[in-house]
């Protein structure tokens, strides 16, 4: 466990399975953007020719497109969230050990992994998902 000295109260230590978790999920993300765009790319290339009463292709071509460009706004506000997290838990660790006395803030820190511990669950769920999808 990684622990700074902290307040007299003890210190606050990194959730270490929270950070393996972590670690292994932004990976994850990573992977998924990259495969997002390389298929973005791909698709932009191989756009068909329009012809007169025959934009089927097209059509297809441009909900698959969509589709693709949404998803990976998805995978972002994924990033986003966990960025938000580590800023979170930052500032509620240096109130923690700036007001010792004061438990709420040493179980908001704990409240704030348990959050993210749970959004990782989801957000691995929605990747396989969508590694998976369909439609």
């Amino acid at each position: 466990m990684r622990c700074p000295s902290g307040p007299p109260c003890g210190p606050i230590c990194t959730n270490e399975a929270v950070e393996s978790l972590l670690k292994t999920t932004k990976a994850e993300i990573s992977t998924l953007k990259e495969k997002l765009n390389t298929l973005s790319s791909w698709m932009q290339i191989q756009v068909p020719k329009v012809e007169d009463g025959n934009n089927f292709g097209v059509a297809v071509q441009e909900k698959v497109f969509e589709h693709v460009t949404n998803t990976r706004t998805k995978i972002e506000a994924f990033q986003t969230a966990l960025a938000k997290y580590s800023n979170e838990r930052g500032d509620a660790v240096a109130k923690a050990a700036k007001s010792p006395h004061v438990g709420d803030y040493r179980s908001l820190v704990h409240q704030l992994d348990q959050y993210l511990y749970c959004e990782l669950r989801l957000i691995v769920t929605e990747i396989r998902n969508i590694y998976v999808r369909n439609e």
